[in-house]
């Protein structure tokens, strides 16, 4: 790693070294290091070599980037731009962003005041419309998955109902994070950044509303915070919730597929399954709060 960052550190005009990388624990798939420099403290991410070696994986995370950068300066969130992109040192990405102070919050810690704080930061990313060069609409709804591995009837099953929900959605959609997990969300106060913009794409806004519902509100009370939050940017007179329910389901489908495909994937899958079963049972709830 200290090689790379002696060439990587130029490249980025980052200054020299001087204290070796530390590693940052909470990613997934790549690996983060705190890098301290003549010129400040960044936050070094190293990309996983296998998911860059995936079709359009470049391209994603450079829409991606471009993403967060055209949501700097909004009055409802931060973001930490990246330093020039993603850069690409001997056969290795990478992407250096300025650190941040601050931290992530999770149950039992997320209150009512943190949902709706973030229903006004999905709300504000929903309204303002944004364009990605680059970045299309998903209009056409993905095959589905090969299950056969995994042994369980319930996944065709979601599946199906997924897909379904894909298409009746498919004709509203704007850009947006599409990952808004509180781990890509560090709170300084009540004063959120968010960042990890790599899977920004285009994506309904009902289905996201769900997912941050999903994320973070586990009472009544946190939920009814993001919804009124969420409704003064956006109307919700329209929302197709039935098939909002159903789509939002897809994400953690694809992850779930992912991981049961990938070496070493299994504790992934086996938590991703559970998110799944209680999603399921989230449902009645979730439908009795957005009617």
């Amino acid at each position: 790693m200290m090689e790379k960052l002696t060439k990587l550190c130029p490249l980025l005009q980052l200054g020299e070294v001087i204290a070796p990388p530390a590693p940052v624990s909470g990613g997934l798939l790549h690996k983060m290091f705190r890098v301290e420099t003549a010129r400040g403290v960044f936050a070094v991410k190293r990309l996983n070599p296998e998911v860059m070696m995936r079709p359009g994986a470049l391209n994603n995370m450079r829409t991606g980037e471009a993403a967060n950068a055209a949501f700097e300066g909004f009055a409802a969130f931060d973001v930490c731009a990246s330093m020039g992109g993603v850069t690409q040192v001997e056969g290795s990405y990478f992407i250096v962003y300025p650190w941040v102070e601050g931290r992530s919050v999770f149950p039992p810690e997320i209150t009512a005041e943190h949902c709706r704080v973030m229903g006004h930061v999905l709300g504000s990313i929903h309204q303002v419309g944004v364009h990605i060069p680059g970045m299309e609409r998903e209009m056409d709804v993905r095959s589905p998955f090969d299950w056969s591995m995994a042994g369980d009837a319930r996944l065709p099953r979601w599946d199906a109902a997924a897909r379904e929900g894909l298409r009746r959605l498919r004709g509203v959609q704007v850009v947006s994070h599409r990952d808004l997990d509180p781990k890509n969300v560090m709170w300084q106060g009540m004063r959120p950044c968010v960042i990890d913009w790599e899977a920004a794409g285009y994506v309904n806004p009902w289905q996201e509303l769900i997912e941050l519902l999903n994320y973070w509100a586990d009472d009544e009370e946190k939920a009814r915070a993001m919804i009124a939050a969420y409704e003064e940017h956006i109307d919700l007179t329209d929302a197709d919730w039935e098939a909002a329910l159903a789509a939002g389901m897809d994400g953690m489908l694809g992850w779930l597929h992912y991981c049961l495909n990938r070496p070493g994937g299994e504790e992934q899958a086996a938590n991703t399954l559970k998110e799944l079963e209680r999603y399921e049972e989230r449902a009645a709830f979730l439908r009795r709060l957005l009617a």
